[in-house]
């Protein structure tokens, strides 16, 4: 009996003893269930944080590379022209989560909220060199962060506006047999009209007008009509509709840089008291300011004509250009005083024919036949071939004035671009690779794949 109850007291203390065993047992795995819920919660935040720093990435480039600056600023200046560009940017779309916040003055420093539903995004943009950004990139979730580093190199380009035929600010008015085509099948010479007026159609076109090819208007409340007999890449009627797109993106204007020609004047200055009779050839030549000449005769331009304003000049006879007109009004302060008109035929050439040593500097400056920003041209003769882009401030071919223009037409005006009677553009756009001489050049960022790497992961 004693033995019995002795056995029983050892089978209590073995049960004891497992039970102790079981519930160590038991609360190990509870803690190394907690440790990998941890770990699990802990590379998800991890992974989350880099997804955000991705996502930054991707908003980033996104806005840098749909960001152009003047080919005017210098590298020193960069940096705050990206940050003065960004944030009339965000303004202009009234985005509300991307933050600029103090930081280095040398740095843009970003804050993009609400980009995933947990954590947040910083950027840091400074500038490596001259002609390279870095951007550091720290996306956070719960207490993890991961930082990426990329680079945007700054790339001279041309504007995207003269892959046109015709880009104008102000209307496009088309009338009698006028018509716009293009003489290389290969480019297409399109029309661009931003259409931001207060009243009146952005385009017309009446009687048997014609543009070969699409047309395209940037303000999407604008309005336009054609004529039952006009035609728009072929189609007529309510078919023409379906090759004009309105509400399309807004398209940058060159920059003219007109200044730059003055320094290759270098002939005569014609003013108020010079006898125009006395030149049958304007060699690198000078308009003063208030001449309001009027060449009767024949005449040929050779080099640079720089017009300076106020000034109407008329050419009355053929005007054979073998070289550049530049017209130095303000784009920003139109006058109706400032015109070239000409009332002749127009042939203009490239300057490869010019001999003379005073013009081994300008020939380099080509695709350009006249420049004038904030002046008005006429043509109302019989232009039969324009060797480079026409840039004024509203512009009109009456009568049998047009032909072939190698670039395009450009018009910083408000005021129309004009096409009546039988005047025809054939079109060869030099396309937006480079600009035309006198055109600003625009600097665009280059995102660069194989800078990227994650410098951060705490």
């Amino acid at each position: 009996m004693a033995k019995h109850k002795k056995q029983k007291g050892a089978v209590i203390i073995i049960c004891m003893i497992f039970l102790s065993i079981f519930a160590a047992l038991a609360i190990s795995m509870i803690e190394m269930s907690d440790i990998n819920v941890q770990v699990a919660n802990d590379y998800r935040h991890a992974n989350q944080a880099l997804t955000n720093a991705h996502s930054g990435l991707q908003v980033m480039r996104y806005y840098l590379a749909d960001m152009s600056l003047s080919g005017n600023v210098a590298p020193e200046n960069r940096l705050t022209a990206i940050q003065t560009t960004l944030q009339d940017k965000f303004t202009d779309e009234s985005i509300t989560n991307i933050n600029f916040i103090s930081g280095d003055p040398n740095t843009v420093n970003l804050n993009i909220a609400e980009i995933q539903s947990t954590g947040t995004v910083t950027t840091v943009i400074s500038q490596v060199d001259d002609d390279t950004l870095r951007a550091d990139i720290t996306g956070t979730s719960g207490q993890f962060s991961r930082t990426l580093t990329v680079e945007f190199d700054f790339t001279t380009t041309g504007n995207s506006i003269f892959d046109f035929g015709v880009a104008t600010k102000g209307p496009l008015n088309m009338s009698g047999q006028a018509g716009i085509d293009d003489v290389n099948l290969a480019i297409e010479a399109g029309v661009y009209i931003e259409g931001d007026i207060a009243s009146g159609d952005a385009f017309s076109m009446t009687n048997q007008t014609s543009i070969s090819d699409d047309v395209t208007i940037a303000n999407p409340y604008a309005s336009y009509s054609i004529g039952d007999h006009s035609s728009v890449a072929g189609a007529t009627g309510e078919d023409a509709d379906d090759h004009i797109t309105v509400g399309s993106d807004y398209v940058d204007f060159p920059e003219p840089d007109t200044e730059y020609f003055r320094t290759f004047a270098t002939g005569d200055v014609i003013d108020s008291n010079t006898n125009l009779n006395d030149y049958t050839a304007l060699n690198n030549v000078t308009i003063a300011a208030n001449t309001n000449p009027t060449f009767a005769s024949h005449l040929v331009i050779n080099g640079i004509l720089f017009i300076e304003m106020p000034n109407t000049v008329t050419f009355a006879g053929q005007s054979i250009v073998n070289g550049i007109i530049i017209g130095d009004g303000d784009i920003e302060n139109e006058s109706l005083a400032n015109d070239i008109t000409f009332a002749g035929q127009v042939i203009c050439n490239d300057m490869s024919g010019l001999t003379d040593p005073m013009f081994d500097d300008i020939k380099q400056e080509t695709g350009t036949f006249i420049l004038a920003p904030g002046v008005s041209l006429d043509f109302s003769g019989q232009a039969l071939n324009m060797s480079g882009a026409i840039a004024a401030s509203g512009i009109s071919f009456t009568g049998q004035a047009g032909g072939s223009i190698d670039g395009s037409l450009i018009n910083y005006s408000q005021i129309p671009v004009t096409m009546s009677g039988q005047s025809a553009l054939t079109f060869n756009p030099s396309d937006s690779d480079s600009n035309p001489s006198g055109f600003v050049p625009v600097q665009i960022l280059q995102f660069q794949p194989a800078s990227y790497a994650e410098v951060a992961m705490y």
